[in-house]
């Protein structure tokens, strides 16, 4: 079985009402965070992998793999996630299925937001992944998907813009 299908509009478009609802979701160029970030979350500055074509190819190749591995750990072995790109078709993917990828080309929505906001989302929200092109972002929410990425993180996440919203050292939300 194949590991990504279409996501069909109504549960794509429900998907992005809950969003909206539940985290304030706003696209923005100039505005961040493009949610109201959950108190059991941590956004990671992924800035240092544009710039340079080999260690961009290096590092979201990296990023793939971790967070197929993350996912695997927050998803029984049946589950979904919806994957939404921003103005674009989107997808349920099933990690557990067999899925080979050797460079983000092979994921219908790549992980490392490049022009859109990417979301990686389990379809009760309990946890998931928002990446902001803008703002050069990755927001990991959900105990669970923290502690993965905590525990086996992509090379990528050196740098925590916030915790629970706030910057590192202040007591305002960010």
């Amino acid at each position: 079985m194949d590991a990504w299908e279409p996501l069909d509009r109504a549960s794509e478009d429900a998907t992005w009402d809950r969003l909206e609802s539940s985290f304030g979701f706003r696209p923005s160029t100039t505005v961040f965070p493009v949610v109201t970030e959950p108190t059991e979350s941590v956004t990671y500055d992924v800035s240092g992998a544009y710039g340079d074509e080999d260690r961009y190819r290096s590092l979201t190749l990296d990023l793939c793999e971790r967070l197929v591995e993350a996912m695997r750990r927050c998803v029984c072995v049946d589950g979904e996630i919806h994957v939404l790109d921003w103005q674009h078709p989107s997808y349920r993917f099933w990690p557990h299925r067999r899925f080979e990828f050797t460079s983000e080309d092979d994921w219908p929505i790549p992980p490392l937001p490049n022009g859109d906001d990417y979301l990686f989302l389990d379809p009760e929200f309990r946890f998931g992944v928002i990446g902001h092109p803008w703002e050069q972002s990755m927001c990991v929410f959900g105990e669970a998907l923290v502690r993965a990425f905590e525990e086996r993180p992509p090379q990528l996440f050196g740098t925590v813009l916030r915790k629970a919203g706030r910057r590192p050292g202040s007591d305002a939300g960010a």
